[in-house]
């Protein structure tokens, strides 16, 4: 079903260039169109198949676009300057952490990092499926600029060429060049990555739609998997429990708003 689906869509992308290219150049345009709906068609499968893996562990799609959107663009933004330094990957991990990507997803966020670094990566594409995500979310969408520019300015001032690269990502998601040099001062000489802004849906990873049945088993496999007890037993160190007894403890509160909002 899903195969289909995805047929159906490039199908849809692919004529509605082909009628865009016609409406505007007749019968030469219509190629063109033709050929550019299939190109992009071409990237979003592409970039899709990376985020499958994340289906199971995030069913909220807000959430699984947003993180798998801000690992990639990581990549894009530290390379954006020719090569990766350490202090870039540093923050990166450091964003990781932030945003509460566990061990099980900790190898597929650093392909994705691996992923935007390459020069065919779709910067466009990912920033519009991201913001048409997130809409009306002003705050998320800032936060996920904020870690850009920490990545950017993670070993000096950006350069010029991330700089560039800042701006595109600014303005995609519907901040000016003003609102960009704001963060860019606010951020300059620290080290400090803020959470990411999450209602307690986000938190336990269920869509404001999601059935009373479904945000209780979201609820309890994230105490199941983050529980001190159990992470005590797998040999994890002391930063990986203390981790896991906040997350525990963020889980709950969501889980007693989410059931407060309800009523179940």
């Amino acid at each position: 079903m899903q195969q289909i689906q995805e047929r159906l869509t490039g199908a849809a992308g692919r004529l509605a260039g082909a009628i865009a290219g016609a409406v505007a150049f007749g019968a030469p345009g219509a190629v063109a169109g033709l050929l550019a709906g299939y190109a992009g068609d071409i990237v979003a499968r592409r970039w899709l198949v990376s985020g499958r893996r994340w289906r199971d562990e995030l069913p909220d799609p807000e959430q699984r676009h947003y993180l798998t959107a801000a690992c990639a663009v990581l990549g894009h933004v530290a390379k954006a300057d020719g090569r990766v330094s350490e202090a870039e990957i540093r923050v990166a991990r450091e964003v990781f952490r932030v945003l509460e990507i566990d061990d099980e997803l900790r190898g597929d966020a650093i392909a994705l990092f691996g992923r935007g670094k390459r020069r065919d990566f779709p910067l466009a594409w990912v920033l519009k499926r991201l913001h048409r995500a997130c809409e009306g979310d002003d705050d998320l969408l800032q936060a996920f600029l904020e870690y850009q520019v920490a990545v950017a300015q993670a070993d000096g001032p950006a350069s010029g060429h991330q700089y560039a690269v800042l701006q595109r990502i600014a303005r995609r998601l519907g901040f000016n060049d003003s609102e960009l040099r704001r963060l860019i001062r606010g951020q300059r000489g620290s080290t400090e990555v803020r959470a990411m802004p999450r209602s307690p849906f986000r938190v336990l990873g269920v869509a404001e739609s999601a059935t009373p049945e479904q945000i209780r088993m979201a609820y309890r496999k994230l105490i199941s998997r983050h529980h001190p007890d159990r992470l005590q037993a797998r040999g994890c160190s002391e930063e990986e429990i203390r981790a896991g007894a906040n997350r525990t403890h963020a889980a709950r509160r969501a889980y007693d708003e989410i059931r407060r909002q309800k009523g179940f």
